[in-house]
């Protein structure tokens, strides 16, 4: 689809509905990693990131895959998944991210650079990956309120 809207949500869905060991649904989100927008992108990453959790090898591998890919968002995108992923005792994996603080592109240096202190710091072993990103979904209990009180008080200002 034409709308990165459609493809996000179809990325954040597949993400919910894979299990673990389906293998055509983690190469499908895997596939987003090369979306030329970045939010389907980072949607493919954190959804990998989620299904699989740290130390996933399948994982790990489909963002490698990707390290030297020609676009530079995917190249920062596969970097990312593997800064969620990749543990310590993958030396080969570091030393492939530490190639990208030479990349052509800022973006993808800098996620290297970041990338690279994650993985030094993962020790070894699977385990879930528990997600940097607040969790909006009690938005009351973070204290937003909601539209419709929002409208209620406006309404006797038409």
């Amino acid at each position: 689809d034409r709308s990165w809207i459609v493809r996000k949500a179809a990325t954040d869905s597949l993400a919910k509905t894979a299990t673990l060991n389906d293998l055509a649904s983690l190469r499908k989100l895997a596939r987003m990693l090369e979306d030329f927008d970045p939010l389907p992108r980072m949607a493919a990453i954190y959804g990998i990131a989620e299904l699989c959790g740290v130390g996933h090898r399948k994982a790990i591998r489909l963002a490698e895959e990707r390290l030297e890919h020609r676009d530079p968002g995917t190249r920062q995108a596969s970097v990312q998944l593997l800064e969620k992923v990749a543990t310590s005792d993958l030396q080969e994996i570091r030393r492939k991210v530490e190639e990208r603080l030479e990349d052509e592109d800022e973006h993808v240096r800098d996620s290297a650079y970041y990338a690279l202190e994650a993985i030094k710091a993962a020790p070894p072993g699977r385990r879930r990956w528990i997600s940097d990103l607040p969790d909006l979904s009690d938005l009351d209990r973070l204290g937003f309120e909601s539209s419709d009180d929002e409208d209620e008080e406006k309404k006797d200002m038409w």
